[in-house]
Order: structure tokens, then sequence, then C-alpha cells
């Protein structure tokens, strides 16, 4: 697939276990020229199609000027709720289940082969953003390593990984809140999960990351979400030049807030949906407010993992 004779869409895929950042790592990268901000396109047949979910620039995205123009340059128009549905199941074949095999052998998940015009549908897709945003790179936000293996058979993808990790104890915190999801049918709040699996899909998701990254030959880059809040300008230059695209400043104000414009991002954490001035400060309510027992759980888990990265008991 890598002699495919057409045009090559770059795409930085940021991997990571959710609740790990990736949504405000995406907002900063999208303030920088050549760069685009698309958010999870795993779920854009389902959450924006199927769904009519808003863009991050709040508009239904069956309505924003930004996705009808991709669709249409893409698919000659917005697809059907049949096609939609269509594309959707495919992208469900790549899934979390597939982890332990990703892990233990050299395989993808099962019966890709007959998915040939799936990985077509996405080579349009992504070709379409670039050529609409005029950007030279997408981000693509949608950070399941198992939907990592589907960018991997698509032709005429030039893939970089750049994997955010952060403390799991804050990590399995954050997954015990109570969330409300302003986008969710019916008002729902966001997902919660025991701490005990969330340590473990928290290894599993990093690993398996790091894994097939390796395999692949990938140029890759980790980071940490406490020093992309520490040193955001610093983090996001690396990230950069990762990209392959000139590095720009981050355009902050006096106070070392974010001066984000509006984005288009299919779905995430709420925190897509802001503009204007954003605070870039530490979310560490979970060293004062994390039940011991929870924080003990989440740390044996993780070991060695969380060391190797950087997070000590301490």
């Amino acid at each position: 697939m890598r002699s495919d004779p057409t045009p090559t869409t770059r795409v930085l895929y940021l991997a990571g276990w959710g609740r790990s950042g990736s949504t405000l790592a995406e907002s900063l990268l999208d303030q920088v020229p050549d760069l685009v901000g698309v958010g999870e396109i795993k779920f854009l047949w389902e959450r924006g199609l199927q769904q009519n979910r808003r863009c991050s620039c709040g508009t239904p995205l069956r309505s924003c000027d930004f996705w009808v123009q991709v669709l249409k340059e893409a698919f000659g128009g917005i697809p059907g709720d049949a096609e939609a549905g269509r594309l959707d199941a495919a992208s469900r074949r790549f899934r979390t289940r597939h982890l332990p095999g990703l892990l233990l052998r050299s395989a993808g998940p099962p019966d890709t082969e007959e998915l040939r015009w799936y990985f077509g549908v996405l080579r349009r897709l992504y070709a379409a953003v670039a050529e609409v945003s005029g950007a030279k790179v997408v981000v693509d936000s949608s950070k399941f390593p198992s939907y990592l293996t589907a960018l991997l058979r698509v032709p005429g993808l030039d893939l970089r990984v750049a994997h955010i990790v952060r403390d799991p104890r804050a990590v399995a915190y954050s997954w015990q809140r109570l969330k409300h999801d302003p986008d969710a049918p019916n008002g729902a709040l966001m997902p919660r999960m025991h701490p005990g699996f969330t340590a473990l899909y928290w290894s599993a998701w990093n690993l398996a990351t790091e894994r097939i990254a390796r395999r692949a030959g990938l140029p890759y880059f980790r980071f940490r979400y406490e020093d992309l809040v520490a040193d955001p300008a610093g983090t996001v230059r690396s990230v950069t030049r990762l990209s392959g695209v000139p590095e720009a400043e981050l355009p902050l104000d006096g106070r070392g807030e974010l001066l984000v414009r509006p984005t288009h991002q299919v779905s995430g954490n709420p925190v897509r949906f802001r503009s204007g001035a954003v605070p870039l400060r530490l979310d560490d309510e979970w060293t004062t407010r994390m039940p011991s027992r929870h924080r003990y759980l989440t740390g044996a888990v993780t070991v060695p993992l969380r060391h190797r990265y950087g997070y000590r008991d301490s």
C-alpha cells in the first residue's frame, strides 16, 4: 500500500487512553498554521452523521460549513443514513477487544481484506480535510490503538503518532467524576469506570500504541499531559517537529492563557467547545480528593509502566 500512486495526506494521530488530555492537546495543535485538528474521526459516522452531534464550532455536524464542504469534496455530498451506518459498522471492526492480539502477535484485526472499500473511503476523507482546510497535516485524536491499525491499511497516508500519557491515578480519578456531556443525546453523563478497570485499560492502550507504532516503523513521539500544561509552547514545538511543519508561536496572552479560535472537532471531551481565552492549568484534584484505596489500586496495577513514564509513588 505504501507504493499506491495516489497523493499522500499526512496524518498526525493523537494516541493515548481517554481522559489523558488529548482534546486539550489537539486544541493547542490546531492553533499552529499548517495543522488542522478534526477530533475523533473514528466517531464521525455514528456521532457526527447518524446522531448529528455538534461540531466543536457549536453547529450540528450536518450543518457545519466546514464538514459540509469536506463531505462534498470526499463523497459528492453528505452520506445518507444507510451509508453512514455501513461505515460505522466497518469502524467498529477495529475494536478494543483486539488489543490482546495486537500485543501478542503481528497480525491485526481479522478479515480486513474485505474492507478495502472502507480504507478507500478513509483515504478520500482525510485528503478532503486537507484540501478544504488548506492544512498540510490532519490531526486525528481518535486515540484507539486498534483504529490506528486501520489507518495503517489506508493507501496514501503518511502517518505520524503523537502519544499523550497522563498519571494513571489522575486518569482513574477523572473516570470516576460525574461529568455532564453537553453533546450527548438526552443530556447523558459522560461514561464512568472503576479505577481497577481504568488502570488495566491505561496499561493496555499505552503498551499497544507503542508496539503498533514501533512495529510499523512510524515516526513517534510520546509526551506527558503534565508537561504540556507546564510548558505548552515547548511541548507543542516538539509535536510540531514530528509533524514536519514549521514551528510557530502559540497565541498566549499576558496571563499565559491560550487564545483559541473555534475548531471543527468531531468528538471528544466537552472542553473542545471552548474558544477565546482558555487557561492552561494542571488538573491535579486527584492528589487531595482521590480515595486512598483507589490510589493504591491504580498505582499497583500500572507499575512498572507508570514508573517508565516518570510517574513515581510520591
